[in-house]
């Protein structure tokens, strides 16, 4: 659930902080007041595009801060981590900045991300359905998804998405083998080119640091050489034969210096081998000019090859490798089409048989969610409205007859009145019409639904009366389930939210202000008696009480069922 809201220099907000409840909570306040000022705000927190004239006259920078509660913390957690963003465990904080010149930070749990990780991070918190945004609904690529959701075939879904795709790559693989006999003829030339190069410079594996250890030893010759003949003095002047011989003597007397004398005489010949082989070390050592300069050709040689090839010698002789597979692919280019068409028609029985499963599953499910979203419907005032979701094969393009979500696409259609002819959404020109079926959708993916929160902004727009009346219960029913935020200018929904807030917006010393309160008793009364009459009468008051009253005892009711 979203629990708190921050705003700071955002279009007439100088600075508002709001508290949400679980369950339902409704802004109202007179038009200009700020509402949908508050749910631009939270579209910017969301990941949405940051606009630079939403950062309020005289300031430099706008701020939205904003805390929810993940209701699955755990999955909520596991995005964060594929992310690359810390966990939020039972909070996930969210801030995001513009800056007057169009600039936009954003962060996640502290961490700075980008727009698109804040994007997917806040995936799935909040759902906003705008005053337009019942458009969607006409979108019927979007019905696919939500026959989808409320089948539950979020994992079969998932299964099928991947085997596409290794079918898609499978597929453009074969295609590009089947390519013209020009480009092949052109892409074997370049190939052997490129490989004559290689091979002919005979690169081994790690052959340039090789060559340039025993260039630094050739560079420093006469350092190495000094170095040997110093040292051979050094143990020269030590005489360590002479202590052996001393130790011995003294151990004729002592027995117990027998051992420490033996140990010496090993000590004295080891120091003399190692004196010899510093003499040999130091009469070979000397700089070879002729070498160091086949060396240094060599090393620009394999330098070269690794600039062409990735930028190092191990990528040279890889890419040398895959480029001889795929001459060998080439000349051998029947073999190999066969041998992908064969892996193009494996793969695609795999995808194929996930597709029929799927299918079979959404027109199992088809006939129960048109029958439920109808139901819906009927209690929010369009009691003989019939839906149906037709399918359509897939668009041109598909692999083996299979798009990226299957055998088939949706598509919701729609008749409003008795003896109207199905059509689809986009035929519908009532946006009261479509505000209602959005609503009656959600309703009836409440449980399927994997959205934490849901804010409506202004979607009773068109209707009133006993239908508004549906409506604000539809919203109550769904609240008992989910978080529900909405706006709206309806008494008869507003009656029905747990928690009121009211958004009004004030001039002080020539500035505009707005601000949101949470109103109670008397105080909510008297908002909801002007949002039936304008102004708080006595008879708009007494209505609003009777409005309220009844509101709650029905809600008690539901409650004491549930």
């Amino acid at each position: 659930m979203l629990e708190l809201v921050r705003v700071r220099a955002f279009a007439i907000i100088e600075e508002l902080e709001v508290h949400f409840a679980p369950g339902f909570n409704v802004l109202t306040g007179e038009t200009g007041a700020g509402k949908s000022i508050l749910v631009e705000a939270l579209h910017l927190v969301l990941g949405g595009r940051a606009q630079a004239d939403s950062v309020r006259t005289g300031a430099e920078e706008a701020e939205v801060q904003a805390l929810f509660r993940p209701r699955d913390p755990g999955e909520c957690d596991a995005r964060l981590q594929r992310l690359g963003l810390p966990a939020a465990g039972t909070e996930l904080v969210v801030r995001r900045t513009v800056q007057r010149e169009g600039r936009s930070r954003a962060w996640v749990n502290g961490a700075l991300a980008t727009a698109a990780q804040l994007q997917a991070a806040t995936r799935g918190l909040l759902d906003i359905s705008g005053q337009h945004e019942h458009v969607g609904l006409l979108d019927a690529a979007l019905h696919l998804d939500l026959l989808d959701s409320h089948a539950q075939l979020a994992e079969l879904r998932e299964g099928f998405s991947q085997s596409f795709a290794e079918l898609s790559a499978a597929e453009r693989a074969r295609a590009q083998l089947d390519s013209d006999e020009s480009q092949r003829a052109q892409r074997t030339d370049w190939l052997e080119f490129q490989l004559d190069e290689l091979e002919k410079a005979t690169p081994e594996p790690g052959e340039d640091e090789r060559l340039a250890q025993e260039r630094r030893v050739l560079a420093a010759a006469e350092k190495l050489r000094a170095g040997a003949e110093e040292a051979e003095a050094v143990l020269a002047e030590a005489q360590p034969a002479k202590a052996a011989k001393r130790l011995e003597e003294m151990a004729a007397i002592d027995p117990t210096l027998a051992k420490l004398a033996e140990a010496v005489r090993g000590a004295a010949a080891e120091l003399d081998e190692a004196a010899r082989e510093l003499s040999r070390y130091a009469a070979r050592a000397g700089g070879d000019p002729q070498r160091l300069e086949e060396i240094d050709e060599r090393i620009e040689v394999l330098r070269r090859i690794a600039r062409k090839h990735g930028g190092t010698l191990a990528s040279a002789l890889q890419r040398r490798d895959q480029m001889r597979a795929e001459l060998v692919s080439l000349e051998n280019h029947d073999e190999e089409l066969a041998r992908r068409e064969a892996e193009v028609n494996r793969l695609a029985s795999v995808a194929r048989a996930l597709a029929e499963k799927m299918s079979e599953k959404r027109r199992a499910a088809a006939g129960a969610f048109s029958k439920a979203v109808a139901q819906e419907l009927s209690a929010l005032g369009m009691a003989r409205s019939e839906i149906s979701v037709r399918f359509n094969p897939v668009a041109e393009g598909a692999i083996a007859e299979m798009g990226p979500r299957g055998l088939e696409t949706a598509e919701l259609l729609l008749s409003p009145n008795p003896g109207e002819e199905l059509r689809p959404l986009s035929r519908i020109a009532s946006g009261g019409e479509l505000s209602r079926v959005l609503l009656a959708v959600k309703r009836v993916l409440a449980e399927s639904d994997p959205v934490d929160a849901y804010l409506f902004d202004e979607v009773d727009a068109g209707i009133g009366g006993a239908t508004a009346e549906a409506v604000g219960r539809a919203l109550a029913a769904v609240a008992r389930r989910r978080q529900i935020i909405c706006i709206t200018h309806l008494p008869q929904i507003a009656v029905f939210a747990g928690k009121h807030l009211t958004v009004e917006k004030e001039v002080v010393k020539g500035r505009t202000h707005s601000r949101v309160a949470p109103v109670d008793g008397d105080d909510r009364v008297h908002e909801l008696a002007r949002l039936l009459s304008g102004k708080a009468t006595g008879v708009a008051l007494e209505h609003a009480r009777e409005l309220l009253a009844a509101a709650q005892s029905t809600d008690s009711r539901k409650r004491k069922a549930v």
